[in-house]
């Protein structure tokens, strides 16, 4: 299920409210990263999964704190605070606070003896690359490939603050930021395990200092790099 980084805000305690991220937290490269593998499907299906992109996706989440900050008057100053009846008035008004995207995927190949990873992506297109197909999806056509099966994960990307408060991209401003993190994400990973099937060489950037990166699956499919730590 996609997160959504407003609910406490809006839905629970008000321990996660706009002040903690959208205003004060930034990412601290050297503490590191998380990644939460949400979804899991069989290859095919990849074009099933609603994975949103992280401009949509940072839009609303920004649009929707604005909305919240109109309607109530709340705001910075007073620390985003909402009492029982606000919450109450914002979730007649606008519904529930969006979802993050699925901004990364891996592809894997398993049979009965193994899964390996094949594949690393960022789904920061506005359409869905598996709409006409993926390049990657015909390199597992191969010959070498057909004993096994293939699978795709989507997750969600944070980064550390120096408070050890989770940083989702849709909370980095500017959007350039997110959208820069994101890619280099996609560099590291790639640099770092090294999936077969991944052509591009593109540089890690900031994130040459990252410090450790701990992925979950949560996909209840597999236990597929769960608690995985990459340095």
């Amino acid at each position: 299920m996609k997160f959504q980084q407003l609910k406490p805000w809006i839905m629970g305690n008000e321990s996660i409210t706009p002040m903690n991220y959208y205003e004060k937290i930034k990412p601290c490269i050297e503490m590191g990263a998380y990644i939460g593998l949400d979804v899991c499907v069989d290859l095919y299906l990849a074009n099933t999964i609603d994975t949103g992109n992280l401009h949509e996706s940072w839009v609303k989440n920004k649009e929707y704190i604005e909305k919240v900050c109109e309607i109530t008057g709340t705001g910075a100053e007073c620390g985003y605070d909402l009492d029982d009846e606000e919450k109450r008035w914002v979730l007649e008004e606008l519904g529930e606070p969006p979802t993050c995207c699925y901004n990364i995927y891996f592809v894997s190949i398993y049979n009965d003896n193994e899964e390996k990873l094949v594949y690393v992506g960022k789904t920061d297109s506005q359409k869905s690359r598996f709409v006409n197909g993926h390049l990657v999806a015909l390199k597992l056509h191969n010959p070498q490939y057909h004993d096994y099966y293939k699978r795709i994960y989507f997750g969600t990307v944070m980064f550390l603050s120096e408070t050890r408060e989770y940083v989702p991209l849709e909370f980095i401003t500017p959007f350039q930021d997110a959208k820069r993190y994101l890619g280099e994400m996609e560099a590291f990973l790639i640099d770092r395990l090294q999936p077969e099937l991944n052509v591009k060489n593109e540089k890690v950037g900031k994130l040459e200092h990252l410090g450790v990166v701990h992925i979950q699956n949560f996909s209840d499919v597999s236990d597929f790099m769960n608690d995985y730590f990459i340095y």
